[in-house]
């Protein structure tokens, strides 16, 4: 695949660049693009999740069942954003929805996991058979073994407001802020400049813009 050339993208590949098990979640976070949602409609869903190979291709998805994936999608991307220092001023609206994480433990709550000891190593698995539940169960379960291996606190929310693209972190002290330093990270320390430059006081002598 091709790097998105219109939109705040990672510095590595737009499929994610995170550990397998946990890429999964990088890139159902990332489905929300500037462009569209890859998951607006039930169908799309299905594609999505047949795609990753967490449900068959003919599985039926209703409008709740979508509506309950956005919900945790968007409650996955507050999680994450937690995994980043605060955001930078913007004059834009911010990309998280302030509901997400309380919206997210709500739906947690219906979504049972067991821990399955038939595997080896065992992993916690859905205990339902329903195709769409069990699919976003699995993906809660991906969030207990990523925080369990320590990898969880380098999947992150881009620090720029408007854009919240889920990236993995992979430098050494985990301090990357930006999902990409070229466009959003430029972008801040733009903003960053044009407000020290237009709050500074002028000083004796110097002319003044008109």
């Amino acid at each position: 695949m091709n790097e998105r050339a219109a939109e705040p993208v990672p510095d590595n590949l737009e499929t994610g660049t995170a550990p397998m098990s946990l890429r999964v979640i990088e890139e159902f976070i990332n489905t929300r693009r500037r462009d569209g949602d890859d998951i607006a409609t039930p169908q799309q869903l299905v594609t999505w999740l047949h795609a990753c190979g967490l449900v068959p291709a003919d599985t039926v998805v209703n409008a709740e069942q979508r509506n309950c994936a956005e919900r945790i999608r968007e409650g996955l991307r507050a999680l994450i954003a937690e995994n980043n220092t605060e955001p930078v001023s913007s004059p834009r609206p911010d990309g998280l929805n302030p509901a997400a994480r309380a919206e997210l433990a709500e739906l947690t709550r219906d979504f049972p996991l067991m821990l399955d000891v038939t595997v080896s190593p065992p992993r916690l698995v859905a205990r339902t058979a329903a195709p769409v539940e069990a699919a976003l169960a699995r993906l809660l379960a991906v969030v207990a073994e990523a925080v369990a291996d320590g990898t969880w606190t380098r999947l992150k929310a881009c620090r720029e407001p408007s854009c919240r693209w889920a990236y993995y972190d992979h430098s050494r002290n985990r301090r990357r802020t930006w999902c990409s330093m070229d466009i959003c990270g430029n972008r801040a320390k733009a903003r960053a400049s044009h407000q020290r430059k237009s709050t500074a006081p002028l000083t004796v002598g110097q002319p003044t813009n008109r």
